[in-house]
């Protein structure tokens, strides 16, 4: 008993910050979603999602969200799979400037990046992409309203100077 005391103890102290962070992401205020470099931390984790626009650049209906954090700060891996589709993206922080650089690629061939400094419920992220099937550059946003078991995505892109929907996803935590 006494030996099995220290292993114990030894225990709790590593487990214990652990559950206090996990609880403390998914209790984050909405005004907080994306404040700071671990403003995306409550993220991390399998998510479901559906694609109510399935087909277009969204990809199909139904999908998987795989959130990961990277080592150090500021720093998470996105990746979103189904059948005949693969999308990987990081979320990056700068202190600097206090936004956030989500640079993606998709397995179609279509790459891109978008950026924002808002944070809260509701944040609009801009920047463009190269389209995999014609090579043209067009200008993108995605408009993202989160909340800490629900995220919803819908993605535009400016076409003849309007914005057209291009997918509008709905993730939910598994």
């Amino acid at each position: 008993m006494n030996r099995s005391l220290p292993a114990l103890i030894l225990a709790a102290l590593v487990v214990a910050p652990c559950a206090g962070q996990a609880r403390q992401t998914s209790m984050m205020a909405p005004s907080a979603y994306g404040a700071g470099p671990h403003g995306y931390d409550w993220q991390v984790g399998t998510w479901s999602c559906s694609n109510n626009m399935a087909g277009g650049t969204g990809g199909p209906n139904s999908q998987t969200l795989t959130v990961t954090p990277i080592k150090g700060e500021g720093v998470i891996f996105y990746r979103s799979t189904a059948q005949n589709f693969d999308l990987s993206w990081y979320y990056v922080y700068s202190s600097k400037t206090k936004s956030w650089l989500s640079p993606f690629i998709a397995s179609d061939g279509s790459y891109g990046s978008e950026s924002t400094a808002q944070t809260g419920k509701r944040v609009v992220w801009t920047g463009s992409t190269i389209d995999g099937s014609s090579g043209k550059k067009i200008q993108i946003r995605d408009t993202i309203v989160n909340s800490a078991t629900k995220t919803t995505d819908l993605g535009e892109w400016l076409i003849a100077g309007r914005w057209k929907a291009q997918y509008n996803l709905t993730c939910t935590r598994t």
